[in-house]
């Protein structure tokens, strides 16, 4: 089993535990075959990471599991990643030095986390935050894996809890801590507000 699919198995242990409703949503993994046949159609390829999570997991409507985001089901984060790698987004970004093509896989309200695309599938890549407000970009994990074995750590340890029947970062900056620990080299913080 790979790291990926550990640290997804962990988060789901989690959830089942401390918040069943939260497991609930979560659809079945697609196999691998209709995975790469709906990926084949994107004018850029993305990690094996990313064909990894859709076959453990296929989406999540409860917003909240993964850092207040839910996990995009694959039809949708093909359809948001239509919308933001449409040619002007592209050139802003490549003036900017940033990936031109991007793939959602968690969104929030217009804010997603999204993996860059590329000529060619690589084994891992970067994790980038994409904000609501401005489109701005922001390297916030150094893989979907070690993202996830940060956030699966984060409920381990109470950093992020179920609080009134929603799932909540209790401690932002041990968050952060926790986010940079797998992550070295990412942005300091996240939001404003140290995390």
């Amino acid at each position: 089993m790979s790291a990926l699919t550990e640290a997804l198995n962990r988060i789901l242990h989690w959830l089942q535990q401390y918040s069943p409703n939260a497991i609930s949503g979560f659809a079945p993994g697609l196999p691998l075959v209709e995975i790469e046949t709906k990926l084949s159609q994107l004018p850029f390829r993305v990690s094996q990471e990313v064909y990894e999570l859709y076959q453990c997991r296929n989406g999540n409507p409860y917003d909240g599991v993964f850092v207040y985001h839910r996990l995009l089901d694959l039809d949708g984060a093909l359809e948001y990643a239509a919308a933001i790698n449409k040619s002007y987004w592209r050139e802003v970004r490549e003036q900017d030095g940033d990936p031109q093509y991007l793939f959602p896989v968690l969104d929030f309200d217009g804010e997603y986390f999204a993996v860059p695309g590329g000529d060619a599938s690589s084994p891992h890549t970067s994790v980038f935050h994409i904000g609501c407000d401005d489109g701005s970009l922001s390297l916030a994990f150094t893989s979907l894996t070690n993202m996830m074995l940060a956030i699966a750590e984060c409920y381990e340890t109470g950093i992020y809890t179920h609080i009134n029947g929603d799932l909540e970062v209790a401690d932002v900056v041990r968050f952060g801590e926790v986010r940079r620990k797998y992550n070295p080299d990412t942005v300091a913080a996240l939001y404003a507000d140290g995390w």
